[in-house]
C-alpha cells in the first residue's frame, strides 16, 4: 500500500541513509529530477542541486540529522541537461530508539506553475496599476465580513494618503471624505451592499494640503455561493478639474 502511494504521487519522495546518500527513489523523482534511480543509488544528496547552493544544502542536511523537520522550502534542484528546477522541500529525519538520525525522508514538489503564475499576476497587477495612472482611475474592494477597505496605489493618490497612512478600514475610509457628504455615501454604500444593486455618487475629499477634490465612485456587489453580498468592488476617479471646467462653462460663474 505504501509502495503504491509512492508511486501514484505527484511529488517526488525518496529517502537517505544517515549519511544523506540516496537509498530509494520513486518513479516521480524520475520525472522531476530527469534522473534514473540507477543515477543517483548511492550519491549524496547534494548531487541533485546547483554547485552555488552547496552550502545552503549542507545546512539542510545538518539541520535534518539534528532531528528537524523542514516543510516546504523553496529551492532549485539541476537537471542532466543544466536546466535549473524550481521546488519545495519537505523534509523529515527518520529516528531510531535513542533519538538518533538513521536517514531521512523527501519530499520534492515542482513549483515550476506556481512561480509562472505568481510571475504573470505580478505582470498583470503591474499593467493595471500603469492602466490607472494613465487613465487617472483607482481600484477599490469593501470586504464585509471583515470591514476591511483595499486601495489601489492610484486610489490613494486620488484621495491625497500614503498607504502606509490608511489602515484599511471603512470608518477610515469615511474620515477621509468632506463632513458636509459622509453620512450620504455611508447611506449609498450600505444600501447597496443590503440591496446587492450597484451604486454610483461622488463626494469631496479634503487632502492633507487643505485641497478640497471631487471624486466620482461606482460600485458592483460581489455575492457569495448562496447570494448573499459579500462586499462591494468599485472604482473612482478625481473629476475635479472636470466639475470646474463646467462651472466655469455655466452662465455668471
Amino acid at each position: 500500500m505504501l509502495r503504491a502511494v509512492i508511486e501514484m504521487s505527484d511529488d517526488a519522495i525518496f529517502t537517505c541513509d544517515a549519511g544523506a546518500r540516496v537509498i530509494t527513489w520513486s518513479p516521480t523523482a524520475e520525472r522531476l529530477f530527469g534522473r534514473s534511480a540507477e543515477e543517483v543509488m548511492g550519491d549524496p544528496i547534494g548531487v541533485l542541486f546547483p554547485d552555488y547552493l552547496s552550502e545552503e544544502v549542507q545546512t539542510v542536511v545538518a539541520m535534518i540529522l539534528a532531528g528537524d523537520r523542514i516543510r516546504h522550502f523553496e529551492t532549485e534542484v539541476v537537471r542532466p541537461d543544466g536546466m535549473p528546477q524550481p521546488v519545495s522541500l519537505s523534509l523529515c529525519p527518520v529516528l531510531e530508539e535513542g533519538g538518533s538520525s538513521v536517514g531521512s525522508v523527501v519530499i520534492v514538489r515542482d513549483v515550476t506553475e506556481q512561480h509562472l503564475a505568481q510571475a504573470t499576476l505580478a505582470e498583470v497587477d503591474a499593467r493595471l496599476a500603469e492602466g490607472e495612472i494613465l487613465a487617472h482611475i483607482g481600484s477599490w474592494l469593501w470586504d464585509l465580513r471583515t470591514g476591511a477597505v483595499q486601495w489601489s496605489a492610484e486610489f490613494h493618490r486620488i484621495h491625497g494618503v500614503d498607504p502606509l497612512d490608511f489602515d484599511g478600514t471603512f470608518e477610515s475610509y469615511l474620515a477621509l471624505v468632506h463632513p458636509d457628504d459622509r453620512a450620504l455615501l455611508r447611506a449609498a454604500m450600505v444600501e447597496s451592499a443590503e440591496s446587492g444593486r450597484p451604486f454610483n455618487g461622488e463626494y469631496r475629499v479634503i487632502r492633507a494640503d487643505d485641497d478640497v477634490h471631487m471624486v466620482q465612485v461606482r460600485a458592483q456587489p460581489t455575492f457569495g455561493s448562496a447570494g448573499t453580498t459579500l462586499g462591494l468592488r468599485g472604482i473612482g476617479q478625481d473629476v475635479t478639474e472636470r466639475i470646474t471646467s463646467v462651472n466655469q462653462d455655466q452662465p455668471g460663474s
